[in-house]
């Protein structure tokens, strides 16, 4: 009995000792110094209207863009920024901006979830989003009004979010290449395009062979063709925004790599509305063409360059 009641006091000092320290460290914690770091509010704008997007020499699209051009902005945050993107709807039926991949309420789907997020013509509209994690994602309408969803994404509507590690920020962004692989409603049918362009091999034939190979480098640059030097890393950034598989495939045998994968076969299949961040360190020099190689699409324009010197 002596021993059990010893070990109750020794228990009880104990437990005395720890509720002084736990007071004492309440009175002292407030004249610690604290650091807080206030949350970046990167703030954008965007405006749907209507603009003719010049797919290939004598093909003009009536497309619906945001901000006049297709794909829209690439809106570029860094992990725990918050993001208002504020939206003003010039086009003469409903519209509105979906996200992929930030966090939100449901005030800001973009979606007939939420009717009041979807301004119809004249309106505006401010979406409120979190960057809560590293990746490529997008935006696109999200409206049904007078057409499916689907058309609307087609007529243009999208563009691509960048969200970088907090510790990679501000971004460099010279060798960052955006493709969006998509398919525009024409007259004549649906045209296959990489960011609201065609290009075609016959045609880059047909140009080497009248200007010679150099001079048709030359003729290239002042197009204004994307020009990377031999051993850089590259960065592109895929989206299928369409509602058909497509695939990326780039000339020239540099290793790709896809999540710090090599790429088997060197081309990166894309089923609808997938994205991928692909990384290309170009070996050689010359004119690389990138490319579908769902190889149909490639024949009806979905093709573009890249120009390694």
């Amino acid at each position: 009995m002596a021993e059990r009641s010893s070990n109750g006091k020794v228990l009880a000092g104990a437990v005395a000792v720890l509720l002084v320290l736990a007071m004492v460290m309440v009175i002292l914690s407030p004249l610690r110094p604290t650091t807080v770091q206030a949350q970046t509010v990167r703030e954008f704008f965007l405006t749907a209207r209507p603009t003719q997007i010049t797919l290939s020499s004598g093909v003009v699209w009536d497309a619906w863009t945001y901000n006049g051009t297709v794909p829209g902005p690439t809106l570029r945050v860094r992990v725990g920024d918050l993001v208002k993107v504020h939206f003003t709807n010039t086009l003469d039926r409903i519209h509105s901006i979906h996200v992929h991949g930030l966090r939100y309420t449901i005030e800001n789907d973009g979606s007939q979830a939420y009717p009041d997020s979807m301004p119809g013509p004249g309106q505006t509209y401010t979406y409120t989003y979190e960057a809560t994690r590293p990746g490529l994602f997008y935006y696109h309408c999200h409206s049904s009004d007078g057409a499916t969803i689907s058309h609307h994404i087609q007529k243009g509507l999208f563009g691509a979010i960048i969200v970088y590690p907090a510790d990679q920020w501000p971004p460099v962004t010279d060798y960052e290449f955006v493709q969006f692989f998509g398919e525009a409603p024409l007259a004549a049918g649906l045209a296959y395009h990489i960011n609201g362009a065609q290009a075609y091999e016959h045609t880059l034939y047909d140009l080497i062979n009248d200007q010679g190979y150099a001079q048709a480098v030359q003729t290239l640059k002042g197009l204004g063709l994307p020009v990377v030097p031999v051993g850089t890393e590259l960065t592109f950034y895929l989206v299928a925004i369409g509602d058909q598989t497509h695939s990326w495939h780039m000339h020239g045998g540099s290793p790709v790599f896809v999540n710090g994968e090599p790429v088997e076969g060197d081309v990166i299949p894309m089923v609808p509305g997938t994205a991928a961040v692909a990384k290309v360190r170009v070996v050689n020099p010359g004119i690389w063409l990138i490319h579908c190689h769902v190889v149909f699409h490639a024949d009806m324009g979905m093709v573009t360059l890249v120009i390694a010197e």
